[in-house]
Parts: structure tokens; C-alpha cells; sequence
């Protein structure tokens, strides 16, 4: 299950490769839209970092500075947080000059790019899930775009940022808590692919409302995908 964006204008950003003011380096790119997905999805399942920083343009490093890492750190860490299975589809379509990129009032590409790619997948029954990609070819290959958050933007998630961790904190000690038999039944609907009436176990059998049994299976689906499932 992918989890909730941490800013709800902002969920599309889960495809945010993360950045640093000083780790930006100009890389030689997958040839083919066809490769960029392939290197994309091992590098999101081997959480590994420095590929998937790899393979976004240099062009889109003016969007990370002292006031936005925070920011794309954050996103980048909920784009790693769940592999993606075997069995993805991706689409590619070349994006018009008078296309919408959508973001407006929240984001704005520096770099117009040229292909908008579609990854879509599926973890079971209750769990699908779309992943957005924006790329640029140039004499490098195949690279990444994403848009740079207004100041605004910035400005909200500074403000709700104190709440956001908070909020973490809760959950994972939730998680911490849960206790026999709710925990294994948990574990079992998650395998099954069932994380929506994992969520609603968890609210019917604790009094928390769904959003909260959401926040909370998403957690224990993380640390189960970790190989540290909670004791």
C-alpha cells in the first residue's frame, strides 16, 4: 500500500526522486523509456538512493536548496517507503506543448518534459497503485523531471510539518502496541493483499476511526516490508 502523501496536493509526488544542494551529479541515462522504468523500479524495491538520485536531469537540482530539502527529503523517503511488484504495467505518451501538468498553484516544472510515464501495479485485492514520472531526453539519455514547490507550498509544509512527525510518532507507537491476536490478524489481511480491511479491523477492534487504522497498517506493512516487523 502506498502510503498517504504528506500533503494531500502533493500525492502525486510519490515519483520525487531525492535530492541534495550538494550530491547532484551529471550521470549517463538510460537509453530507452523502456530501461528508465526498469533502473526506476529496482531502485525504489533495492531502496537504494544513489541510483534513484541518478536518474533525475540535472536540470531540476534548482528546485532543491536550504528551504525545499526538507521538503523533497521527506517526499523521497514516502516514494521508498514500498517495492513495487514484478508484475507493473507502465505507459509512456508524449506530453503536448499545451498539455496541463496539473500542480498549479503548488508546484511549477522549470524543465517542460516531453514524456509523461504511467507505472501501474497492483500488491492484492485492496492494494493498486499508480506512480507518475515526468522525463527529458537529452544527450545523456532518458532522465527525470519534477516540479519545484511554490513558496507557498513550502510555507504550508513548515507550518504542518511539528504535526506531521508527531503524528508519525503516534503511529509507530501504535504499531509498537499492538498486541495478540489483532497484530497477527493484521499480518495475515496484509498478506493477503487486504489493507483497507486491515485498516478497519484495527479501528472496529481499538475505537480508533479508519484513518488512524490506515496510518497504522501502512506502518506495520512498512516495517514488515523491512524484514523488522514490530515484537
Amino acid at each position: 500500500m502506498k502510503p498517504i502523501a504528506i500533503l494531500a496536493i502533493f500525492v502525486l509526488l510519490t515519483g520525487v526522486p531525492g535530492w541534495s544542494p550538494s550530491g547532484a551529479k551529471i550521470a549517463n541515462h538510460p537509453v530507452t523509456i523502456n530501461e528508465f522504468v526498469k533502473q526506476y523500479v529496482a531502485a525504489i524495491n533495492a531502496r537504494d538512493l544513489a541510483a534513484y538520485r541518478s536518474l533525475a536531469s540535472s536540470n531540476s537540482s534548482a528546485c532543491i536548496n536550504a528551504e525545499s530539502h526538507d521538503f523533497y527529503d521527506r517526499m523521497f523517503h514516502v516514494d521508498l517507503r514500498h517495492p513495487l511488484p514484478a508484475d507493473y504495467k507502465f505507459t509512456a505518451k508524449d506530453v503536448g506543448k499545451d498539455d496541463s501538468l496539473g500542480f498549479q498553484g503548488y508546484a511549477v516544472f522549470l524543465v517542460r518534459p516531453t514524456q509523461q510515464v504511467q507505472i501501474d501495479y497492483t500488491q492484492g485485492m485492496e492494494n493498486p497503485g499508480t506512480v507518475m514520472l515526468w522525463l527529458i531526453q537529452d544527450s545523456s539519455g532518458w532522465s527525470a523531471v519534477f516540479p519545484c514547490a511554490t513558496a507557498e507550498t513550502l510555507q504550508k509544509f513548515k507550518a504542518k510539518l511539528p504535526e506531521i512527525k508527531a503524528n508519525e510518532e503516534k503511529t509507530k507507537a501504535l504499531v509498537s502496541g499492538l498486541t495478540e491476536p489483532l497484530r497477527s490478524e493484521l499480518i495475515a489481511l496484509l498478506k493477503q493483499g487486504k489493507s483497507n480491511t486491515a485498516a478497519s479491523r484495527y479501528a472496529q477492534s481499538t475505537g480508533h476511526d479508519h484513518e488512524t487504522g490506515m496510518f497504522v497498517v501502512e506502518e506495520l506493512e512498512y516495517q514488515l516490508d523491512s524484514g523488522n516487523p514490530p515484537q
